[in-house]
C-alpha cells in the first residue's frame, strides 16, 4: 500500500513574519544571502547581478535562536547552520532542502569550512568554536564530530578564529583569538593525517596579545604579512612575523566595534554593533611589504623586514577616510554586517548589513576609497534597503488571512486579526483565536484551498464554520490536547488570553466546560504534561504565564494544583522527571528551579554549571552514565545535579519553549554527545559543586 505524503504549508498575510538577523553570510557564487534569525528560522535572499535582493525562501529547522552560519562544501551550494541548543542543520540553498542535521552539547559561535583536494579525502570539514574549549573539527558532509584542535597552554573559549592560507609557502594555518585575549595558531597543513588518525593536535603558536572581547580576526592576503584583530573597544593591526602591535583605534564612547575586514594592502573597514562602518588607510609602507611569513619563525628580531629605514614595530595612527551613513530612520536594534571584496563580473566592493527588524540594507564601497579634498571624511550613502514586511507589501495578490472569506459574521461582528491558531489533522479543523477573543472553527483543507487556489469555487460560497465565545481579550495561544496525548478527550480544547484566563471547551458543542483565572499575565503557552507523570496530574496542562510562572491545571479536577511563581526571569525551558514527581524550569538567566509536583513546593534552585547539569540530566540517561563512569576514572567526585526521590530513573519527556513558535517543542537526544564526552575535556562536563 503506497504511503501517503504530507507536504507542510505556511501561510502569511497582512504582516510579514518575525524574522529577527543575527547571523548573516554570502554563497561562493554571490547570487544567495543567508539570514539566520533569533526565532530561529532561516531565510535565503536572491542576489540580483543588479544588487537587487528578495526573499525567496524560509528554511524551518531549529528551536532555537541561530547562532551562526558557514560554508559546508566546495562541490556542493551547501550551508550549515548552528542554534544555541546545539542543533546543527545542512541545507542545500538551491532547493532549500535540509541534508542533514544533529544535536551536539555545543553551542557554536562560528564555523569555518576547510577543505585542500591535495590533503584531504571526502567534503571537508567544519572547524568550530563556540562555548567549550578550543576548537572543534565537524564532518562537513554527515555533521559527526571527527576530532579537536587543542591548545597544551592556557586552553580556554574561542572567540574568534579565520582561517589563513598562504599562496607563496602553500601552508594553511588556523589563527584563534581566546577569551582571555591569548592568540593560537594551529598548522592545518601538517595536522591533516594526525586528525583522521584521530591522534592530539595540539598549537604550533601561543602568545598573549591582550585582545579581550575579540570579535574577529582578519589575516591581510594582499601582503600576507597582517594580521587585524577587531576587539569590542579597539581594534589593532599586528605584525603576522612575530605578532608584533603596529596599530590600535580605540572606539568612541557608547560605541563597540562588532568586526572588521582587510579592503587592500593598506585599507581596512570597522564596522559597529550600531551598523556603521569606518574605512581607515594604514601607511603605504605597509602595503609595500610582501615577504612571506617563515613558519612560526620571529624574522623581524633579525632585522629583514623594514621599509624606509623604519621598523614595523612602530605603532603609528590610521588615517579615517570613510563612513557609511545610517538608515533613513537612523536606528539600528542589531546589526550583522558582511563584506564583499570581489563581487564576480562584474567587481564591486559590497557592504551587507542585517537588522533585528528583518533589513538587510546595502552599500557600495568605493575601489578607491579617498576623503574630501578638505581631508575631512567622506560619506557612503546607502545603496539599497529591503525588508520582509517590504517584500509582502510588494505582492498584494493574496491579500486576506486564512480565514479571511469569513468577512462578517451574521451579527455584523468582523472575525478579527488572527493571533494564535492550532490544526487538528483527525479530524482537519483549524482553529484560529482572534484579537478580538473570538475563536473560529473551520475546516482546514477547505480554508486553504479557498486562499491559495484562486479559482477553486469556495472562494464564491461560504465557509464552514463554528465560534466559540468566551473570552473578552485577545487569544494568545491554543491547545487540543488529544494532538499530544490520546487520553485526553478528541473534544476538548484549551486556549490561553491576554487576561490570564484559560478556557477548557468542548468544541464540539460550542461549551465552557471551565475558566481557569490565574491573575498571572497574558498566557503564553499551554502544553500537555507527560503521560507517565504520577495519577495525580493526569490530564493536567502546563500553562507558562507572562509574569514568569508555571501552572499546572487539572482538568480532572476543574483546579489549579501547583503554581510555581518564583523564577527572577523569562522562563525558556521546561522538562520533567515523571519518575521522581519533579518539574525543572530553566530560565533566560541561567537558573534552575526544581519542583516537587507532589507538594507545590521549590525543591531546589541552582545556577551556574549545576544548573546547566540539572537541566541536561534530563534529556537522555546516555549522558548521565558517561558522566559517572568517566567521573570515577578521573578521580572526580560523580555529579548529583539532581535529588532523586527513588533510585530508578526513567527517560521523560523534555519540552522545550521556543520564541519562533507556540507551542513546547520535543528536545532531541544528541546521539554524539557520548562519543565526544569520551574523546575530548571530559574534565569540564563533570566539575559540578553538588
Amino acid at each position: 500500500m503506497m504511503k501517503s505524503i504530507v507536504q507542510p504549508i505556511a501561510v502569511w498575510e497582512r504582516k510579514a513574519p518575525s524574522h529577527s538577523i543575527c547571523a548573516l553570510m554570502l554563497t561562493d557564487d554571490q547570487r544567495t544571502i543567508v539570514t539566520g534569525s533569533q526565532e530561529g528560522q532561516i531565510c535565503l535572499w536572491n542576489l540580483s547581478p543588479d544588487f537587487k535582493t528578495l526573499p525567496r525562501i524560509f528554511l524551518f529547522g531549529h528551536t532555537s535562536p541561530i547562532t551562526c552560519l558557514g560554508k559546508a562544501s566546495e562541490k556542493q551550494p551547501c550551508v550549515v547552520s548552528a542554534a544555541e541548543n546545539g542543533e546543527m542543520c545542512l541545507w542545500n540553498v538551491t532547493s532549500g532542502q535540509c541534508i542533514e542535521h544533529t544535536k551536539l552539547p555545543f553551542t557554536h559561535t562560528a564555523i569555518n569550512y576547510y577543505y585542500r583536494s591535495f590533503r584531504m579525502s571526502g567534503d571537508g570539514w567544519l572547524l568550530c568554536c563556540g562555548q567549550y574549549q578550543d576548537v572543534l573539527v565537524i564532518d562537513a558532509c554527515t555533521l559527526e564530530l571527527c576530532h579537536a584542535l587543542v591548545s597544551s597552554a592556557t586552553p580556554d573559549w574561542i572567540s574568534s578564529m579565520c582561517i589563513v592560507r598562504s599562496q607563496r609557502i602553500q601552508e594553511d594555518s588556523l589563527v584563534a583569538i581566546s577569551v582571555t585575549g591569548d592568540l593560537k595558531v594551529w598548522d592545518l597543513s601538517s595536522s591533516v593525517n594526525g586528525i583522521q588518525a584521530r591522534e592530539d593536535v595540539f598549537e604550533a603558536e601561543s602568545k598573549s596579545l591582550q585582545c579581550f572581547n575579540c570579535q574577529a580576526v582578519c589575516f591581510c592576503t594582499y601582503t600576507e604579512r597582517l594580521l587585524l584583530v577587531v576587539c569590542s573597544d579597539c581594534w589593532k593591526v599586528f605584525d603576522y612575523c612575530d605578532f608584533s602591535l603596529l596599530c590600535f583605534v580605540n572606539c568612541n564612547t557608547g560605541h563597540h566595534w562588532a568586526g572588521g575586514e582587510v579592503l587592500a594592502a593598506n585599507k581596512i573597514i570597522i564596522w559597529t554593533e550600531t551598523g556603521q562602518s569606518y574605512i581607515y588607510q594604514l601607511p603605504d609602507r605597509w602595503g609595500q611589504m610582501g615577504k612571506p611569513r617563515e613558519k612560526f619563525s620571529s624574522l623581524f628580531k633579525a632585522g629583514i623586514f623594514t621599509s624606509h629605514g623604519h621598523s614595523l614595530t612602530e605603532t603609528v595612527s590610521p588615517r579615517l577616510l570613510c563612513y557609511t551613513s545610517k538608515d533613513v530612520n537612523g536606528k539600528f536594534l542589531q546589526a550583522i554586517l558582511i563584506f564583499i571584496n570581489e563581487r564576480k563580473e562584474p567587481f564591486h566592493k559590497i557592504l551587507f548589513c542585517g537588522e533585528a527588524s528583518g533589513t538587510i540594507s546595502m552599500w557600495h564601497i568605493p575601489d578607491v576609497p579617498m576623503a574630501n579634498r578638505d581631508g575631512s571624511p567622506q560619506e557612503i550613502q546607502i545603496a539599497t534597503t529591503l525588508s520582509l514586511q517590504g517584500a509582502f507589501e510588494q505582492h498584494k495578490t493574496l491579500t486576506e488571512e486564512i480565514t479571511g472569506q469569513l468577512g462578517v459574521l451574521p451579527n455584523g461582528i468582523q472575525t478579527g486579526l488572527i493571533t494564535a491558531s492550532v490544526y487538528i489533522p483527525n479530524l482537519d479543523n483549524l482553529v484560529c483565536g482572534c484579537e478580538n477573543g473570538r475563536i473560529i472553527i473551520t475546516l482546514g483543507l477547505h480554508a486553504a484551498r479557498a486562499q491559495l487556489l484562486m479559482e477553486h469555487s469556495l472562494l464564491k460560497a461560504w465557509l464552514p464554520h463554528r465560534i466559540l465565545v468566551g473570552h473578552c481579550a485577545k487569544v494568545t495561544c491554543l491547545l487540543h490536547p488529544f494532538n499530544k496525548s490520546t487520553t485526553f478527550d478528541t473534544s476538548w480544547l484549551v486556549s490561553g488570553d491576554e487576561d490570564s484566563n484559560v478556557i477548557w471547551w468542548d468544541m464540539f458543542k460550542g461549551e465552557v466546560l471551565h475558566k481557569f483565572v490565574l491573575h498571572a499575565g497574558p498566557v503564553l503557552n499551554l502544553s500537555v504534561c507527560p503521560e507517565d507523570c504520577s495519577p495525580e496530574i493526569h490530564q493536567c496542562i502546563c500553562c507558562l504565564a507572562n509574569d514568569n510562572s508555571v501552572a499546572l491545571l487539572s482538568l480532572q479536577y476543574r483546579t489549579c494544583l501547583m503554581h510555581a511563581r518564583k523564577h527572577l526571569s523569562p522562563v525558556k525551558i521546561i522538562k520533567w522527571r515523571p519518575a521522581e514527581d519533579l518539574l525543572i524550569v530553566g530560565c533566560d538567566d541561567g537558573a534552575a528551579y526544581v519542583w516537587d509536583v507532589e507538594t507545590g513546593t521549590l525543591d531546589r534552585h541552582e545556577i551556574g554549571d549545576i544548573a546547566k547539569a540539572i537541566i541536561a540530566s534530563c534529556d537522555d540517561t546516555s549522558s548521565t552514565f558517561v558522566n559517572v563512569m568517566d567521573s570515577v576514572s578521573l578521580g572526580v567526585k560523580p555529579p548529583d545535579p539532581i535529588k532523586k526521590k527513588n533510585t530508578s530513573y526513567k527517560q521523560s519527556g523534555s519540552f522545550k519553549f521556543s520564541s519562533s513558535s507556540p507551542a513546547f517543542q520535543i528536545a532531541e537526544s544528541s546521539k554524539s554527545a557520548e562519543k565526544f564526552l569520551k574523546l575530548v575535556w571530559i574534565q569540564q562536563l563533570l566539575v559540578y559543586t553538588p
